[in-house]
């Protein structure tokens, strides 16, 4: 049996789906797997050194996709443009013994081109994820445009192209939301298994555990600094804090220079530092330093920041909305409803409150938050998972 692993993005440097990407291929060719990469010409840098000329193939840009991606307009097409280059490639794969994996992106509404006669799985898929209502004025127009219009086109495109329901198996990582995305498009319940939507590396599972003693005010943020991903709301909580927390933020990003402002704008301009990214090389190392990880995201459709977080023993704060709320129960992470910005700003600083004066509380939430990734979220555990659906396929023969 051949695998070929299809990802837009794939790599150690490229965010969370591309990480995923790169790890479960690696988990793939350890275990001895007859398995393929097909990813974008961009990620080639990324993965070089880490695995076989042979065993990655790239997808170069046309010109289209290169005028799409500068068009506001039609930048949704790239997705669209680089799966039907990989129908082309995939036609070298005999599809009597190869099975297609889609793994990223991992949206419901993204189409995927498979060529006739081949078994082919998608997902994880945990898309139909927007803003909480409390926060729809910060969602962009063409967003607020999307979720209104997001049934409608599903079933549009079920009915015309009917592309995700002819896919042998859909594995599900977005729990209802998702499996309703999916059920608007025409796909049958009966095709769909529920998985995790990543898995941790051995690195950070092996990695002795956090432990939490004595006062600490140090938390850490992580991620690109865009609008969804909520640093802003964590640099008010340090702000309105009855304890001197610090917060450390790591990343770059579009919204860097109003987040340093408003740091400076509310007085904790030495609280609040901006390092940059940090090495991944560094990561688990670093991150003993912290009491907690803060992750106030708005429209998150997993977390795998979160899954690491916990991994290491981290005690994670987050929004009871989208992703992180499957990730995690009230035992294993700190929840805060998400009902509105002054709600979330004042739950957050009394995590961080509770946290940094509380080492026995702190403990027992990164105790349980590490027997949870453990258990659930190893490399193994979830590549099993996944790879349920190839054995389903196999056994139908």
């Amino acid at each position: 049996m051949k695998i070929v692993v299809i990802s837009t993005n794939a790599g150690t440097d490229m965010g969370g789906e591309a990480i995923k990407a790169f790890q479960f291929f690696r988990f793939l060719l350890e275990n001895d797997y007859d398995a393929y990469l097909l990813t974008h010409e961009r990620c080639k840098a990324s993965l070089e050194g880490h695995f076989a000329d042979d065993r990655v193939i790239f997808v170069r840009d046309s010109a289209l996709m290169v005028l799409c991606w500068r068009s506001r307009i039609l930048g949704s097409l790239v997705d669209t443009l680089f799966h039907l280059e990989i129908k082309k490639i995939c036609r070298d794969f005999d599809p009597t013994i190869t099975i297609l994996h889609y793994l990223c992106p991992i949206s419901p509404t993204t189409q995927r081109f498979p060529p006739a006669g081949y078994r082919h799985v998608v997902g994880p898929l945990s898309g139909n994820i927007f803003f909480p209502s409390g926060f729809s004025d910060r969602q962009s127009k063409g967003k607020r445009v999307q979720q209104r219009f997001y049934k409608p086109i599903q079933n549009f495109l079920g009915s015309t192209l009917g592309i995700m329901k002819k896919a042998d198996k859909l594995l599900v990582s977005g729990g209802e939301r998702t499996r309703r995305a999916l059920g608007w498009a025409g796909c049958d319940r009966g095709k769909m298994i529920s998985v995790a939507d990543a898995g941790i590396s051995e690195e950070i599972l092996s990695a002795p555990p956090i432990t939490h003693e004595g006062w600490n005010g140090e938390f850490v943020w992580i991620g690109r600094m865009v609008n969804y991903k909520g640093a802003d709301l964590a640099i008010r909580a340090v702000a309105v804090s009855e304890q001197p927390v610090k917060l450390t933020i790591y990343g770059e990003g579009s919204e860097r220079a109003k987040l340093v402002e408003l740091a400076e704008s509310l007085g904790i301009a030495d609280r609040v530092t901006f390092p940059g990214w940090l090495d991944h090389s560094s990561y688990v190392k670093d991150m003993s330093r912290f009491r907690g990880f803060i992750f106030p995201t708005l429209a998150e459709a997993n977390g795998i920041v979160m899954q690491e977080a916990m991994g290491l023993g981290l005690p994670v704060v987050t929004l009871r909305w989208g992703g992180p709320v499957q990730l995690a129960t009230d035992e294993e992470a700190i929840f805060v409803e998400a009902s509105d910005p002054d709600t979330v700003v004042r739950g957050v600083a009394r995590a961080m409150d509770q946290l940094s004066s509380d080492a026995s509380f702190a403990q027992k939430i990164s105790q349980k938050a590490r027997s949870r990734a453990l258990r659930d979220y190893a490399w193994p555990t979830v590549a099993s998972s996944w790879m349920s659906a190839y054995e389903d396929l196999l056994n139908t023969d």
